[in-house]
């Protein structure tokens, strides 16, 4: 199977989770036959909005690029994880 056919099917799951742990923020995900792909960021509607300083990580938006064979769940969750770990950090 190939990154054409390979079946997303826990990616509702992981955008579920996203909305639920931050709430507000945008996402992108991306794939093809080098990696799957996962952008997010706050918005204006985001209490999170704050933490964005022109040119940081909040304010660009955390991304990520797996190499296949990977998911675009896989992809989300890295970084949710990433930007959770920046919001809890000193």
């Amino acid at each position: 199977m190939t990154w054409k056919t390979a079946p997303q099917s826990d990616l509702e799951a992981a955008i579920a989770e996203f909305k639920a742990t931050l709430p507000g923020w945008w996402y992108s995900v991306c794939e093809c036959q080098v990696s799957c792909d996962a952008t997010i960021a706050p918005t204006s509607e985001s209490p999170d909005i704050a933490l964005a300083k022109f040119g940081n990580e909040f304010d660009s938006g955390f991304s990520v690029d797996i190499p296949q064979p990977s998911t675009l769940a896989q992809a989300l969750r890295h970084v949710m994880a990433e930007a959770i770990a920046a919001k809890t950090a000193p």
